[in-house]
């Protein structure tokens, strides 16, 4: 990418020049200038800031590097959720790379909880010999002290790597690798844990390299096979989209299309999405629901045989269970959708800036239900399961601007545990200290409430008509946004003058719609989904707003271009206005 002597146009690797609208939508996100625009849009493995710039990393990278010459064995501990499987398999599959067979344990999410625990840690430890073995977490561990004490008296050494954000005490492990820990330098906090995972990888690799290690076994791996775990555990853990974390996902994503991966791969035909032309919506809406399930049906280990499967066959078959899983799973999420929805209506919130149920949730649904709770509501909200003998246990999930960590720090003296990010969290109480923790909870989400509320007109980009938006050129320059996420979410655009050709029914219970509008050469194809029941009145209304953007569909392994309309706002005070997120 340059910059023309005399020009102020900006011109891209390929020789084309950024088209205006492009440049002016990159502003709007406060994207300006040459070298931003680059990074951005055409960002390089070769600018990730150096590994070691994370505290602790030469004593992580020194513990490992005896522990393999020493032949000793090395234990992964990982979490249940996306982020921490791909975490998992990125370290397998990083020591196998260099030759080395690392053992690894996911906690049962429905009999376990969350971590690194001293009870689970009890069980595993039996038949091992933890006076040599190193123990390194993943996704976990930070705030695991007493966990962490227990197994350093078992003689354990331990290598913490998280990102989670931190409490004032350090945990006493060996090395803790966190970018949010107090004293640490690197400037990126929004790390995934996978992507903590990776950097540990990145460093090991450095370190064994300058130690003469790979000068007699094997040759030093190419890290960027495992990007593709790293943009799978990022995306999914909903981290912000800039930075490092958009270089390694962004590598990651042309990862997952070279196909090295047998069990992505057949997760991805299995979903009907082409592995070359993966999205980032792509990984939120198929892929991850269906590695999540596992997790949350007390099967994560089913995840960690994908990612490591060695065949296709093995991968199908393991991909074809895993999205059994996921639809049991939707079905015990409805249920309890409707039950939360239910025990609201008979006894109400109690809350007026949150929403918080407690009842017989299946615990592995509940963060799901939250979400499920914020879209119903637009409050953060929190959803405890009973696991008797007085015990609550659940999840939080926020709504931007609410950070949910800060709210359950506010709540540590009546919680028995938390833990979390800015977005999402998980807890556990007794049962006696319910309406405690409500209050609290309720008084912190209200002090970060005092806000001045977004204006509906900033969450759009910018208005052009669907015909002008499709360009060829301009459509492969918004393609170089992608991926999109938190942070960088998908552009709005807003059309106010262009008609429907046709309306159509969409799906088996006719709850979508397919549309018809008008190009300059050809007819272009939209999609609006949960629209159906506006069918009646896309037909007869001329005045009203369309809220769309554009989105690539692959079918019968053809991909085309199409409109994804997200709202339509009707400029008649008889017709409602329908949203879909």
């Amino acid at each position: 990418m340059s910059v023309e002597q005399g020009q102020k146009r900006i011109r891209l690797s390929d020789g084309k020049y950024l088209n205006p609208f492009i440049e002016k939508l990159l502003a709007r996100r406060g994207i300006c200038g040459k070298d931003e625009i680059q990074q951005f849009l055409e960002p390089k493995l070769k600018e990730l800031p150096s590994p070691f710039l994370l505290k602790d990393m030469d004593l992580a990278v020194n513990l490992i590097e005896e522990t393999i010459t020493n032949g000793h064995p090395i234990l992964v501990w990982g979490d249940y959720d996306v982020d921490g499987t791909t975490a998992t398999a990125l370290l397998l599959l990083f020591f196998k790379s260099i030759g080395y067979t690392a053992d690894y344990h996911i906690p049962n999410r429905l009999t376990d909880g969350y971590g690194i625990q001293k009870d689970g840690l009890r069980k595993v430890s039996e038949n091992r010999d933890t006076d040599k073995c190193l123990l390194i977490t993943v996704d976990n561990g930070i705030s695991a002290h007493e966990a962490v004490e227990y197994a350093k008296k078992l003689g354990y050494k331990v290598i913490i790597t998280d990102h989670h954000l931190a409490l004032p005490e350090r945990v006493m492990a060996d090395a803790v690798i966190n970018p949010n820990q107090t004293n640490c330098e690197f400037l990126d906090k929004t790390l995934a844990g996978v992507g903590v995972a990776f950097y540990l990888a990145m460093a090991t690799r450095t370190h064994l390299l300058k130690c003469g290690y790979f000068d007699t076994i094997n040759k030093p791996p190419n890290l960027k096979q495992f990007l593709d775990l790293v943009a799978i555990g990022t995306i999914a853990d909903m981290v912000p989209l800039k930075k490092i974390n958009r270089i390694m996902v962004k590598a990651g994503m042309e990862t997952i299309g070279d196909q090295k991966n047998h069990g992505i791969t057949a997760l991805c035909h299995l979903n009907n999405l082409d592995p070359k032309c993966i999205r980032s919506e792509d990984v939120s809406f198929q892929l991850a629901p269906k590695i999540n399930a596992a997790g949350r049906m007390g099967e994560a280990d089913k995840a960690i045989k994908l990612f490591l499967s060695l065949n296709k066959k093995e991968a199908f078959a393991i991909a074809k269970d895993l999205v059994e899983s996921n639809d049991k799973r939707k079905l015990i999420n409805i249920k309890d959708f409707i039950s939360a929805k239910d025990n609201l209506l008979r006894q109400g919130t109690n809350t007026k800036h949150s929403i918080i149920v407690a009842g017989n949730y299946h615990v592995g649904v509940a963060g799901i239900v939250a979400s499920n709770l914020v879209e119903e509501y637009q409050k953060p909200s929190v959803v405890l399961c009973d696991l008797g003998e007085g015990v609550l246990k659940g999840s939080a999930r926020s709504v931007v601007g609410i950070d949910i960590f800060k709210a359950l720090d506010n709540c540590r003296e009546v919680l028995l545990g938390f833990g979390g990010h800015e977005m999402a969290g998980g807890m556990s109480l007794l049962k006696g200290n319910l309406m405690n923790f409500k209050k609290l909870f309720d008084e912190s989400i209200q002090k970060q409430s005092n806000r001045t509320p977004e204006n509906s007109d900033n969450q759009i980009d910018d208005d052009i008509e669907i015909n002008d938006l499709f360009n060829g050129e301009i459509l492969r320059q918004l393609h170089l946004m992608e991926p999109f996420g938190t942070d960088n979410p998908q552009p709005i655009f807003r059309d106010r003058s262009t008609e429907f050709l046709k309306v159509l029914p969409l799906g088996r219970d006719k709850s979508h719609l397919r549309f018809n509008f008008r190009g300059e050469r050809h007819t272009i194809e939209g999609v609006g989904f949960g629209m159906g029941k506006l069918i009646e009145h896309c037909r007869l209304s001329k005045e009203r707003d369309i809220l769309y953007t554009p989105s690539i569909n692959f079918f019968k392994g053809k991909r085309s271009w199409q409109v994804r309309v997200t709202k339509i706002v009707f400029n008649n005070d008889n017709i409602p206005d329908s949203q879909h997120n």
